[in-house]
């Protein structure tokens, strides 16, 4: 076989079936399909059961308990045999030609990434409102062949970043000597790894050809309003990025990037802050028994994360903490409030 897809499934009943027909009519058909139930609790698995059941290209596991996306990932990637490893969400899908493009220019120019563009599915014109700024393409043509560092430079340049996962092609390889893995218990995993690739990667392929269709729906976690959880995930971004400092190697091109990169996500988590702060606000005033009661735990920098003596944490949570910290002081103040 020649690239493994991994699909992790969780309550995407009505999107499921497009998903996997989008894998299933791949030109390149020497594939095998890892689809990985979360423990779900719609009809989803049963529709991925039907599928399998009449293709042998596809193997199927199960969580015993809900993980989160990048747990499942991460065990698609061990479970994983193919050269090349393509990571799709379950409520999109990829273009017929896709898959046979990406390995054949793999092979060719013996490539650790490929990166490439998008074409949207919107589920109402509100959410088109809303997410109509999203890049489906780059802004500038990167026509050669690039190192990961090298593309980041470029991209904080004209700040073209971009780490949603069902764009980038891997050899499987690459990932297993690099050890990259998905940060698991935190939302936006796709910045960390996404950031561990390129500083890792000798060689890589950017281009906007649209091999991947996302879909913007309401319920989904990245269209919905930014809680708390968003704040720590920016906060866990933060320290993982800062703790990577010795891989800088003194480059002062890169040194800057990086600055660059901590800046965007920095002032991004500030706002996600102040809007979770004032959703949850409007929650208390709208209590029917007018009592004050905001969700202690949202408002927590350990929620999600494990409870154990202060003296037994890790350097990389203390700087996770002090970063979630930075900015609650920063979404406040920048909206005038006395600290």
């Amino acid at each position: 076989m020649k690239v493994s897809v991994v699909i992790p499934v969780y309550n995407v009943e009505p999107y499921i079936k497009e998903c996997l027909d989008s894998v299933r009519q791949q030109s390149l058909g020497d594939l095998e399909i890892i689809c990985i139930h979360d423990a779900g609790t719609d009809g989803s698995w049963e529709l991925v059961k039907e599928a399998a059941s009449s293709d042998p290209r596809f193997r199927l596991f199960e969580n015993e308990r809900n993980m989160g996306l990048a747990a499942t990932r991460n065990r698609g990637l061990q479970v994983a045999r193919a050269p090349y490893v393509y990571f799709l969400d379950s409520d999109d899908k990829i273009r017929p030609d896709a898959l046979e493009t990406l390995y054949g220019r793999a092979i060719r120019e013996r490539l650790d990434v490929q990166i490439f563009g998008a074409s949207f599915i919107y589920e109402s014109s509100a959410l088109r409102e809303k997410f109509h700024s999203n890049p489906a393409h780059f802004k500038r043509e990167y026509p050669e062949i690039l190192s990961g560092r090298e593309v980041f430079v470029r991209w904080m340049e004209y700040w073209d970043w971009m780490p949603s996962q069902p764009r980038y092609f891997y050899s499987r390889e690459f990932l297993e000597q690099n050890q990259i893995r998905y940060t698991e218990g935190m939302l936006h995993e796709d910045e960390t790894f996404a950031f561990d690739v390129l500083m890792h990667a000798d060689s890589v392929r950017v281009s906007s050809e649209e091999f991947f269709i996302r879909r913007f729906r309401a319920d989904s976690i990245m269209t919905g309003r930014p809680t708390m959880k968003n704040v720590e995930g920016c906060a866990q971004i933060l320290a993982h990025v800062s703790a990577m400092h010795p891989f800088f190697d003194g480059n002062p091109e890169l040194e800057k990037a990086v600055r660059y990169y901590l800046y965007k996500i920095f002032r991004d988590a500030c706002g996600k802050y102040r809007t979770a702060v004032q959703t949850a606000e409007q929650e208390d005033e709208e209590r029917p028994d007018g009592n004050l009661h905001r969700n202690t735990e949202a408002a927590d920098p350990d929620c999600g994360a494990s409870r154990g003596d202060d003296r037994e944490r890790s350097s990389a949570e203390a700087a996770r903490r002090t970063a979630f910290d930075l900015i609650a002081a920063f979404g406040l103040w920048e909206e005038g409030e006395q600290l």
